[in-house]
């Protein structure tokens, strides 16, 4: 008798660890059909060698057709105005200063003021990266852009993902590796 009353607690654990990997499965695979969804516009979209270079409030040219024959680029749409913005980019700035990933940031501001403003914003939250403002909203309406933020990875002159919202810094490194795996 003592055998079965040891082996209950057991069983409700094992019940609770099935169940949430079944949560767990279910939540991924649901929340992935939802984004690809959502952004099936962005994944047909192209980058093309017409598209003009962009210059980042620091006066630096960034031509991201180009640059994604190189390396795989980055680009990630946000606003100082955005509350996700304010999680998503400290984790693009840690991403930007890692040499290990090879991979280039750009970063597009949308809607977020005059230069100088964003040069403020940079310095108060400490982040280094390159920045093309696009305070008009000219390029973001050219790409049917409409949600901040959003991450476009680039390679080879073809978006290979986009996802918009927040993410993880695991998901955002695991959609790197297998954009590099391609």
């Amino acid at each position: 008798m003592s055998s079965n009353t040891n082996n209950t607690p057991r069983r409700k654990w094992r019940g609770w660890i099935k169940n949430i990997i079944i949560f767990i499965v279910v939540f991924t695979l649901s929340s992935t059909a939802l984004e690809a969804w959502r952004n099936r516009h962005l994944n047909q979209m192209q980058i093309s060698a017409t598209q003009p270079a962009f210059t980042t409030i620091d006066g630096q040219q960034i031509d991201i057709f180009k640059d994604s024959y190189d390396q795989t680029v980055l680009v990630y749409v946000w606003a100082t105005w955005c509350g996700s913005c304010k999680v998503v980019s400290p984790m693009i700035n840690w991403l930007n200063n890692q040499s290990w990933l090879n991979v280039k940031i750009v970063t597009i501001a949308m809607r977020s003021g005059d230069d100088r403003s964003l040069h403020a914003y940079l310095n108060m939250k400490g982040y280094d990266f390159p920045i093309v403002n696009d305070n008009s909203n000219l390029l973001t309406q050219q790409w049917q852009l409409s949600r901040a933020p959003t991450i476009l990875i680039i390679k080879n002159g073809k978006i290979q993902t986009t996802t918009a919202g927040l993410v993880t810094p695991p998901g955002l490194l695991a959609r790197l590796a297998w954009v590099d795996m391609k």
